[in-house]
């Protein structure tokens, strides 16, 4: 099947000493968006708060759900392209937890995260998709002692708005659908953080990646001091036809698993099975896998995984 490229988030601390500006990110090369100028050279007038509720497109022309945990569930695929030399990923996505519920290579029999059908994504999704923690101290001198400290969690459905009831302790959250992209927004003004993650399939590349990039930034008036672990539990290793065995023999399967990892950084971990497990008298070694990288914005080491 060959390998595959997960860019993840591991274990990130900065301390913000600039409100508004500093961010926690990681990135990726973004030449691929297409931008949609604004006609007018920058001279619209400002749009009110109706007018911005009402809007179906953003700038970027990407579709806009506003509050988008709280509404009817719904489900879709970013699309299976990687330009004329690229290799595809498949990814799907649904409007509960971090939006994306599953991806992988060719068909759902040979997947990356688990595939799981609409009607149980949408319910195991926030608790085994992807998932952010932050720990945070605002103000004092940068110590739990002289500062307010706090947890959060990103987009837990714990703090999800109830449709048609105004709660201003609620997170406001908003989901961005592009042509190859899908983005999620929640803006956090009890504790001042605002948190984005985006999903893309990276074309042009001679292995199949799908890139999360995930950036925290402080809005409060005064400095933040914070730590965030986040990513994705498990990573389906390379194995053959692996969705059967997950559905029926899940737990038997995990003894043909493992993770090599191709340095002592623990920076670049390497899944695949010992062979396949298929019912037939021959042993097929395997040796392809998949990968995951993970690092920080405007830095070249890889973060431990």
């Amino acid at each position: 099947m060959g390998a595959a490229l997960l860019a993840l988030v591991g274990y990130v601390a900065i301390n913000s000493s600039s409100p508004f500006q500093n961010a926690v990110s990681t990135d990726v090369p973004s030449s691929h968006y297409s931008v949609v100028p604004t006609l007018g050279h920058g001279h619209h007038a400002k749009k009110s708060a109706d007018e911005e509720e009402t809007e179906l497109f953003d700038e970027r022309r990407r579709f806009i759900v506003r509050d988008f945990d709280s509404r009817s569930t719904f489900s879709n695929f970013l699309p299976g392209v990687a330009g004329v030399f690229g290799k595809p990923v498949w990814s799907f996505y649904v409007n509960r937890g971090q939006g994306l519920a599953s991806f992988g290579l060719a068909s759902k029999d040979f997947p990356i995260m688990e595939f799981n059908t609409a009607n149980k994504a949408y319910q195991v999704t926030p608790y085994v998709g992807f998932r952010t923690f932050v720990q945070g101290v605002r103000g004092g001198h940068k110590s739990k002692e002289d500062g307010v400290s706090f947890l959060m969690e990103p987009f837990s459905p714990l703090n999800s708005k109830v449709e048609g009831v105004e709660d201003e302790s609620k997170p406001d959250r908003t989901m961005f659908v592009g042509t190859n992209e899908m983005e999620i927004l929640e803006v956090d003004d009890v504790h001042g953080v605002t948190t984005k993650v985006n999903y893309f399939v990276m074309p042009e590349e001679d292995f199949a990646a799908l890139v999360r990039r995930t950036t925290i930034t402080n809005t409060g008036d005064d400095d933040l001091t914070l730590s965030a672990l986040d990513g994705l539990a498990k990573v389906e290793p390379t194995g053959g036809r692996l969705q059967w065995g997950l559905k029926n023999i899940g737990r038997t399967l995990e003894g043909w698993m493992g993770v090599y990892h191709a340095n002592d950084d623990l920076g670049l971990p390497f899944y695949r099975m010992s062979t396949e497990p298929s019912d037939t008298a021959s042993v097929k070694i395997e040796k392809a896998g998949h990968y995951c990288i993970s690092f920080m914005d405007g830095s070249d080491d890889l973060l431990p995984i």
